[in-house]
Protein backbone atom coordinates (compact mmCIF):
# COMPACT_ATOMS: atom_id res chain seq x y z
CA UNK A 1 0.00 0.00 0.00
CA UNK A 2 1.45 3.55 -1.15
CA UNK A 3 1.82 5.97 2.02
CA UNK A 4 -0.19 9.18 1.47
CA UNK A 5 0.78 11.91 0.22
CA UNK A 6 2.36 15.05 2.47
CA UNK A 7 1.22 18.12 1.08
CA UNK A 8 4.41 19.65 -0.40
CA UNK A 9 3.27 23.31 -0.76
CA UNK A 10 6.57 25.04 0.14
CA UNK A 11 5.08 28.03 2.24
CA UNK A 12 5.83 27.63 6.28
CA UNK A 13 3.02 28.20 8.66
CA UNK A 14 1.39 31.87 8.17
CA UNK A 15 1.31 34.00 11.32
CA UNK A 16 -1.96 35.86 11.55
CA UNK A 17 -2.35 39.41 10.66
CA UNK A 18 -4.18 41.75 12.04
CA UNK A 19 -5.48 45.00 11.02
CA UNK A 20 -2.75 46.85 11.65
CA UNK A 21 -0.92 44.80 9.86
CA UNK A 22 -3.44 44.57 6.84
CA UNK A 23 -3.53 48.41 6.85
CA UNK A 24 0.29 48.59 6.39
CA UNK A 25 0.52 46.26 3.54
CA UNK A 26 -2.42 47.96 1.69
CA UNK A 27 -0.12 51.59 2.42
CA UNK A 28 2.53 50.09 0.64
CA UNK A 29 0.80 48.36 -2.00
CA UNK A 30 -0.62 51.70 -3.12
CA UNK A 31 2.91 53.55 -2.72
CA UNK A 32 6.13 51.53 -1.29
CA UNK A 33 7.94 55.60 -0.92
CA UNK A 34 5.73 56.21 1.66
CA UNK A 35 7.63 57.18 5.02
CA UNK A 36 7.37 54.40 8.16
CA UNK A 37 6.28 57.53 9.79
CA UNK A 38 3.84 58.41 7.77
CA UNK A 39 1.73 54.99 7.49
CA UNK A 40 2.10 55.00 11.45
CA UNK A 41 0.54 58.27 11.65
CA UNK A 42 -2.60 57.00 9.18
CA UNK A 43 -2.81 53.27 11.10
CA UNK A 44 -2.58 54.82 14.25
CA UNK A 45 0.64 53.38 16.23
CA UNK A 46 4.16 54.84 16.65
CA UNK A 47 6.68 54.78 14.35
CA UNK A 48 8.77 51.89 16.16
CA UNK A 49 5.52 49.94 15.95
CA UNK A 50 5.25 50.66 12.59
CA UNK A 51 8.69 49.43 11.47
CA UNK A 52 8.91 46.33 13.99
CA UNK A 53 5.42 44.94 12.11
CA UNK A 54 7.18 45.55 9.12
CA UNK A 55 10.11 44.23 9.19
CA UNK A 56 8.33 40.89 10.40
CA UNK A 57 6.13 40.73 7.86
CA UNK A 58 9.27 40.81 5.67
CA UNK A 59 11.37 38.18 7.63
CA UNK A 60 8.26 35.66 7.27
CA UNK A 61 7.83 36.28 3.57
CA UNK A 62 4.67 38.74 4.04
CA UNK A 63 6.21 41.36 2.10
CA UNK A 64 8.45 40.02 -0.65
CA UNK A 65 9.59 43.02 -2.20
CA UNK A 66 9.31 46.87 -3.00
CA UNK A 67 8.67 47.51 -6.82
CA UNK A 68 7.40 49.86 -9.03
CA UNK A 69 4.22 49.85 -11.34
CA UNK A 70 4.88 51.18 -15.30
CA UNK A 71 2.31 52.12 -18.03
CA UNK A 72 3.40 49.20 -20.53
CA UNK A 73 2.44 51.70 -23.20
CA UNK A 74 5.02 54.50 -22.22
CA UNK A 75 7.54 51.56 -22.14
CA UNK A 76 6.63 50.36 -25.64
CA UNK A 77 5.15 47.26 -25.18
CA UNK A 78 1.78 47.96 -26.95
CA UNK A 79 0.63 44.72 -27.41
CA UNK A 80 -0.45 42.06 -24.26
CA UNK A 81 -1.74 38.27 -24.68
CA UNK A 82 -2.99 36.10 -22.63
CA UNK A 83 -1.29 32.63 -23.80
CA UNK A 84 -2.55 29.02 -22.40
CA UNK A 85 -0.02 25.90 -22.74
CA UNK A 86 -0.85 22.77 -22.64
CA UNK A 87 1.66 20.75 -21.45
CA UNK A 88 2.93 17.18 -21.42
CA UNK A 89 2.07 16.35 -18.09
CA UNK A 90 5.74 15.06 -17.50
CA UNK A 91 7.88 18.34 -17.95
CA UNK A 92 5.47 20.84 -16.35
CA UNK A 93 8.25 21.68 -13.65
CA UNK A 94 11.39 22.29 -16.79
CA UNK A 95 8.39 24.02 -18.81
CA UNK A 96 7.59 25.93 -15.79
CA UNK A 97 10.91 27.41 -15.75
CA UNK A 98 11.51 28.00 -19.82
CA UNK A 99 8.29 29.64 -19.95
CA UNK A 100 9.63 32.33 -16.95
CA UNK A 101 12.22 32.92 -19.17
CA UNK A 102 10.31 33.66 -22.66
CA UNK A 103 10.64 37.00 -24.36
CA UNK A 104 7.78 39.16 -22.95
CA UNK A 105 6.81 36.94 -20.26
CA UNK A 106 5.42 38.40 -17.41
CA UNK A 107 3.12 36.48 -15.46
CA UNK A 108 3.35 32.71 -15.33
CA UNK A 109 0.94 30.38 -13.46
CA UNK A 110 0.19 26.81 -13.46
CA UNK A 111 -2.84 25.64 -13.67
CA UNK A 112 -5.87 23.10 -12.99
CA UNK A 113 -8.49 22.65 -15.52
CA UNK A 114 -8.07 23.02 -19.36
CA UNK A 115 -5.16 24.24 -19.63
CA UNK A 116 -2.24 23.44 -17.53
CA UNK A 117 -0.39 27.27 -17.87
CA UNK A 118 -1.44 30.69 -18.25
CA UNK A 119 1.39 33.08 -19.47
CA UNK A 120 0.86 37.26 -19.15
CA UNK A 121 3.28 38.41 -22.27
CA UNK A 122 4.00 42.19 -23.06
CA UNK A 123 5.85 42.29 -26.60
CA UNK A 124 6.46 45.85 -28.58
CA UNK A 125 4.10 44.52 -31.80
CA UNK A 126 2.31 42.05 -33.24
CA UNK A 127 5.45 40.54 -35.25
CA UNK A 128 7.32 39.92 -31.88
CA UNK A 129 4.10 38.20 -30.26
CA UNK A 130 4.53 36.44 -33.46
CA UNK A 131 7.86 35.24 -33.17
CA UNK A 132 7.38 34.38 -29.13
CA UNK A 133 4.35 31.91 -29.94
CA UNK A 134 5.51 30.25 -33.02
CA UNK A 135 9.12 30.04 -32.78
CA UNK A 136 9.30 30.06 -29.18
CA UNK A 137 6.97 28.81 -27.01
CA UNK A 138 5.84 26.30 -29.76
CA UNK A 139 9.13 25.58 -30.07
CA UNK A 140 9.90 24.55 -26.67
CA UNK A 141 9.87 20.62 -25.53
CA UNK A 142 6.93 19.36 -23.78
CA UNK A 143 4.62 21.78 -25.38
CA UNK A 144 1.65 20.37 -26.74
CA UNK A 145 -0.46 23.13 -27.54
CA UNK A 146 -0.96 27.17 -27.49
CA UNK A 147 -4.18 29.40 -27.54
CA UNK A 148 -3.69 33.12 -27.64
CA UNK A 149 -5.78 35.91 -26.58
CA UNK A 150 -5.17 39.41 -27.19
CA UNK A 151 -5.98 41.61 -24.55
CA UNK A 152 -7.91 44.47 -25.39
CA UNK A 153 -8.40 46.68 -22.86
CA UNK A 154 -6.93 46.43 -18.83
CA UNK A 155 -8.43 48.31 -15.73
CA UNK A 156 -4.82 47.44 -13.48
CA UNK A 157 -4.93 45.56 -10.71
CA UNK A 158 -7.93 45.71 -8.52
CA UNK A 159 -6.27 46.62 -5.10
CA UNK A 160 -7.62 44.60 -1.58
Amino acid sequence: MTPPLEPKTGRSARAPLDEVDRRLVELLSSDARRSVSEMAEVVGVSRANAYQRIARMRAEGVITGFTVRTDPHRLGLDVAALIVVNSDQRSWRELRTELRELPGAEYVALTAGGFDFVVLVRVPDVETLRDVVLERLQGMEGVRSTQTMFILDEVGRVSR
